[in-house]
């Protein structure tokens, strides 16, 4: 909103990626006119619920075109359940954006994948420019594609010659966006950027293996004191290494299982523990009031322990999907794979940031209830 900035005037150096997310709401902003925080507040909601609503309706439709009507059914209810009508549209920030995103992402490629006509290339474009956006938004994101070529291995050498040109496209599409962003980012008029400050992916890591895996103000601070990159990322090697020896082999373990533990165990993604503050309304009404203390665990136990029952219930239906193997559950499974990985090795501790994959668990969940089904009724034809 052109004014200064919260969080001092280097913070777009030490997290970069954020400045994107920045830059978007920054051009609503003055496409609406230059309204106050609050009009501007009110637009982003309305901006963030449409782009969840129309990512779960396209999580049904690609479902139920690529796999069948039962996983999309299951995957669309849990994405409303869960996320649809819960307080995260109301904080437009990267985790309800990741969400949607996922599922843009897993579609294209879905439809890239099982196209035999022209509109290959058309998608090919579009993923391309998503896989951009997808990392500026959040880097883990990419753990999608990553997976789609280590599920694809096998067809590899057979792909690369019947799909030769939509992997140039894809290829070509990246390096021009990408190019295009960082072009404007470093010759744009009110943010400075400072590249050597930048955090890396050593940083996260250390704070990933201290306390329960989660954010460290002591170690940012710490990290912003030490000016030369070099050092900074030698002393977070160094921090990682000394932590990781005063656990030990079998201590690390352990603390890895109470960190996936943290990962996972919240059905709220973290509202009882940060929630209230960011959703205090404008106003003062009784609704207000109503509607926050209808979502926040700390004052409705009630729907914190409903949540619970069907985030298990959730998690024990993905557990009957292990035994398909088909290209669409082995690609799921590597992702969500890929992402419980990530947690457990960077910045963690908390169910917030199981959002950006929640997709992927709800598909897998869908196709293990439809296995599970399959079980059922063969069991009753044999009584």
């Amino acid at each position: 909103m052109e004014k200064k900035q919260w969080a001092g005037e280097e913070y777009f150096s030490y997290y970069p990626n954020t400045y994107f997310l920045m830059l978007l709401e920054h051009v609503i902003w003055y496409l609406i006119g230059k309204p106050n925080i609050e009009v501007l507040t009110i637009v982003l909601n309305i901006l963030n619920y449409l782009l969840i609503d129309s990512g779960i309706y396209t999580l049904y439709r690609v479902s139920k075109k690529y796999i069948n009507l039962v996983v999309a059914k299951t995957a669309a209810l849990l994405s409303i359940i869960f996320i649809g009508v819960s307080p995260w549209g109301c904080l437009t920030y990267s985790d309800p954006l990741a969400f949607s995103l996922s599922i843009f992402s897993i579609s294209l490629l879905l439809s890239l994948r099982f196209s035999t006509t022209n509109r290959k290339y058309m998608y090919s474009v579009l993923i391309g420019f998503l896989m951009v956006i997808d990392y500026l938004i959040k880097p883990s994101l990419v753990i999608l594609f990553i997976a789609a070529i280590i599920v694809t291995l096998p067809l590899l050498k057979k792909l690369i010659k019947s799909e030769r040109l939509s992997i140039i496209i894809i290829a070509m599409t990246v390096m021009a966006s990408y190019g295009c962003y960082l072009a404007y980012r470093n010759n744009n008029s009110f943010v400075t950027f400072d590249s050597s400050k930048s955090f890396s992916m050593t940083h996260f890591a250390d704070m990933g293996i201290k306390n329960n895996g989660g954010y460290s103000q002591e170690d940012t601070v710490r990290d912003m004191q030490i000016l030369d990159s070099k050092e900074r990322q030698r002393a977070d090697i160094q921090d990682w290494v000394t932590e990781f020896n005063r656990k030990g082999l079998t201590g690390y373990q352990v603390f890895l299982i109470r960190k996936q533990i943290l990962n996972t165990s919240d059905a709220s993604f973290a509202w009882g523990n940060d929630g209230e503050p960011f959703i205090r309304p404008y106003c003062k009404s009784n609704f207000a009031k109503l509607s926050r203390k209808l979502f926040i665990p700390k004052y409705n136990s009630a729907l914190k322990a409903i949540n619970d029952i069907l985030w298990i219930i959730t998690l024990i239906f993905m557990l009957f999907s292990l035994c398909a193997k088909d290209w669409i559950t082995l690609l799921l499974k590597y992702v969500v794979l890929g992402f419980a990985l990530f947690l457990l090795l960077f910045e963690g501790g908390r169910s917030r940031y199981l959002i950006q994959f929640l997709p992927y668990v709800f598909l897998l969940s869908g196709i293990g209830f439809y296995k599970l089904q399959k079980i059922l009724d063969e069991r009753i034809k044999l009584v």
